[in-house]
């Protein structure tokens, strides 16, 4: 009975020392068509998934203003919006990234730029650009 408790106390040392598998950082190259649905609709992925503070720019003012994530957590979700306003989007492939376009078809008093790049093979929107007239 000594022998094998003297046995497992090495055993037992060795398996303290062995190191957990890490968890995984960032995504799996994560397909932007996969990721958008989601982000549109998940209030807590979306504030996981965007970089604050968030670059807003508004081009007829020529301003650049920072949102807060306590501000973007109050603004409407953008599948809402874009529903309850009828309107359409365009996705467009850019150097670096991917961006959204969301507009009021046959009009352009209502146009919308969210652009996104990926980190660590995950989706983040890092700007907003709203280009109304």
């Amino acid at each position: 009975m000594k022998k094998i408790l003297a046995m497992m106390i090495p055993v037992a040392a060795m398996a303290g020392c062995a190191t957990a598998p890490t968890a995984q950082r960032g995504c799996v190259a994560e397909k932007f068509d996969s990721f958008l649905p989601r982000y549109m609709s998940d209030r807590q992925f979306a504030a996981e998934r965007t970089v604050f503070p968030l670059e807003s720019l508004a081009t007829a003012e020529e301003k650049k203003t920072l949102v807060a994530r306590e501000q973007f957590a109050a603004s409407a979700m953008l599948a809402d919006m874009i529903k309850s306003d009828h309107l359409s989007t365009r996705q467009l492939a850019t150097p670096g990234g991917m961006e959204l376009n969301v507009f009021r078809p046959d009009s352009d008093s209502l146009v919308y730029f969210y652009r996104f790049r990926q980190q660590d093979g995950c989706w983040y929107l890092w700007q907003f650009e709203d280009s109304s007239l």
